[in-house]
């Protein structure tokens, strides 16, 4: 049975309604894959590249089955070769399994180096994708909104909980250097540049027919949080929040929230109304609108979830015992900005 409207017309793509409707009540996202002519998922900060494994392992196999190809394109920041980023640096054992999957039905990419703000130069990507994923969203590059908060009272409070920062050279390179309890730290040059939620929901709704942020720390999650709902109170000018503030500032959406547990999951929509116009903050083409929105947005709590592709970040927290269970979200934007793209059939 297909979703409303049933057959889709070759030039169109499902709606983002027939998101929606998939999606809802479902344990695994990701499966919208499988119901899709022409399945494909963009994963930003793709790390090690243990996501995409998975994701390929899982689903290569019944795609395939079903005479379907996999689109699966990935894009990391950090450099290839550069000293800095340790193990988020892409698995290259990983990497040439992708690049020469038994299954032709894959087709993969990946960028290195690559700022995932800065797309438009790269060729080989698609316009919009049926899935567009970023795990473990960076701190402190999401978990502060600089139009919301100036970059002096960020820069100070990065001083007082991180320590004094710095660039640096090492070996020739670039880095961030940052003297935390006594020793000096080395990061990749951009670690504190901070771009905020709103830079990352704006390229989640550009790119994606359905986002999945996972792996999501504390202060990044309220952070987006507070950009994702109508009532303007919750986003306080200058403001950087504290646990007791985000209580206060939430109310009875942060009391349903952190009364999830692990495992759990809440339709915002349910208990307070979704934001009808965020603002772009990347730039809007001629002709396109200024605003945009989420028309669906589902919250879940837990680091890695049973039958779904995780990423390492993600697999690692239940080793973090100081760290409170990350949050997973899942979004459908409203559309508006999306253009004719292949057909896809979604069932239930």
């Amino acid at each position: 049975m297909s979703l409303d409207p049933p057959p889709l017309a070759s030039e169109s793509t499902h709606t983002p309604a027939q998101i929606e409707q998939f999606i809802r009540g479902r344990d695994n996202p990701f499966d919208l894959l499988l119901e899709t002519e022409a399945a494909s998922l963009l994963d930003l900060g793709a790390g090690d590249l243990s996501f995409a494994a998975e994701l390929a392992e899982r689903y290569l196999p019944p795609l395939h089955e079903r005479d379907k190809n996999l689109t699966l394109h990935c894009v990391d920041r950090l450099r290839p070769g550069s000293t800095l980023g340790g193990r988020l640096h892409a698995d290259q054992d990983r990497l040439e399994r992708l690049r020469h999957y038994p299954f032709p039905s894959l087709r993969f990419k990946f960028w290195g180096g690559q700022d995932m703000f800065k797309l438009e130069t790269v060729e080989g990507l698609r316009p919009v994708y049926t899935i567009v994923t970023c795990h473990a969203p960076a701190t402190p590059t999401f978990a502060y909104e600089p139009t919301r908060v100036s970059r002096s009272i960020i820069d100070a409070h990065l001083r007082k909980t991180k320590g004094e920062f710095r660039t640096v050279r090492v070996e020739g390179e670039e880095a961030l250097e940052v003297r935390h309890a006594g020793r000096a730290l080395l990061f990749p040059p951009w670690k504190f540049e901070v771009r905020g939620p709103l830079a990352l929901l704006d390229l989640l709704a550009r790119r994606g027919q359905l986002a999945v942020l996972s792996a999501v720390d504390s202060e990044v999650f309220w952070e987006i949080l507070s950009q994702l709902l109508e009532d303007a109170r919750v986003r306080p000018q200058d403001m950087i929040f504290t646990p007791s503030m985000i209580a206060d500032l939430f109310g009875t959406v942060h009391a349903r929230l952190v009364a999830l547990p692990v495992g759990g999951s809440l339709v915002l929509s349910e208990v307070a109304d979704l934001r009808h116009a965020i603002p772009r903050v990347l730039g809007a083409a001629p002709g396109q609108p200024s605003h945009y929105r989420f028309r669906y947005v589902e919250v879940r709590r837990g680091a890695v979830f049973p039958g779904m592709p995780s990423s390492q970040t993600a697999r690692l927290f239940k080793d973090m015992t100081e760290e409170n269970p990350p949050w997973f979200l899942c979004l459908v934007p409203e559309g508006s900005d999306f253009g004719p793209q292949p057909a896809a059939n979604v069932h239930e």
